[in-house]
């Protein structure tokens, strides 16, 4: 597997974890303070528990606080399409409990685009590069070094 579709897979269970967050957030609240707050609410919520998972599990990085800071203009293409899609979905008719995790499953491929952007950018990806000896067999995760002249 490329190591983006691994990515992807654990973007998706990290978001599995984080729906589950924002959505029992926004029960919790939804029957004191409406559905749109609620929402809000749940996404604050969600977003910070979203970060350190992300940073840890999904990519693999130390979460620091530019990164923590930088994390919710990742998320702002999450959060737009996502309150859309609730208001629009609770306009439409769909039961205010379910809209929320409909219009979530619709918002993850960009989110997931967006959060690498933010929290990745500048990290060298190692090229994967066969070692060309074949008596070692073995994989360097860095391109093999030009000999030094007079060395």
């Amino acid at each position: 597997m490329t190591s983006t579709l691994v990515a992807l897979v654990r973007y998706a269970l990290v978001g599995v974890v984080n729906a589950a967050t924002y959505y029992a957030v926004y029960l919790l609240v939804l029957d004191r303070v409406g559905y749109l707050t609620a929402h809000v609410i749940g996404l604050g919520v969600a977003m910070v528990v979203s970060f350190f998972l992300n940073c840890r599990f999904t990519f693999r990085l130390r979460p620091t606080w530019q990164r923590f800071l930088l994390y919710p203009a990742s998320q702002a293409v999450n959060i737009a399409a996502t309150t859309v899609g609730v208001v629009a979905l609770v306009t439409l008719g769909l039961d205010e409990r379910i809209a929320p995790l409909v219009a979530a499953v619709l918002a993850v491929p960009a989110s997931f685009l967006a959060a690498r952007f933010v929290l990745a950018r500048g990290q060298r990806r190692p090229a994967v590069v066969v070692d060309p000896d074949p008596a070692t067999l073995r994989l360097r995760t860095d391109p093999p070094r030009r000999p030094v002249a007079g060395r």
